[in-house]
């Protein structure tokens, strides 16, 4: 079985640069360090935010988490 490659997250990436958000201050804001953020925010090697996390960015962010993708 082959398995599709996960597209990173750009539309957070995009809002983060908009907003002026480091993936350090946002990696501090879910508890995880800044290079686990970045493998959740690129999908790389299967990670990807928890719903909890991925809400507290929305939140942070003030957008939805369907507007991650």
């Amino acid at each position: 079985m082959v398995r599709e490659k996960a597209e990173p997250y750009y539309g957070l990436m995009v809002e983060m640069k908009r907003q002026g958000k480091t993936q350090s201050e946002l990696a501090d804001l879910i508890n995880v360090n800044r290079s686990t953020f970045n493998q959740k925010l690129n999908r790389i090697n299967g990670k990807d935010f928890y719903y909890s996390e991925a809400s507290l960015i929305a939140n942070a962010l003030h957008m939805q988490v369907s507007d991650f993708s």
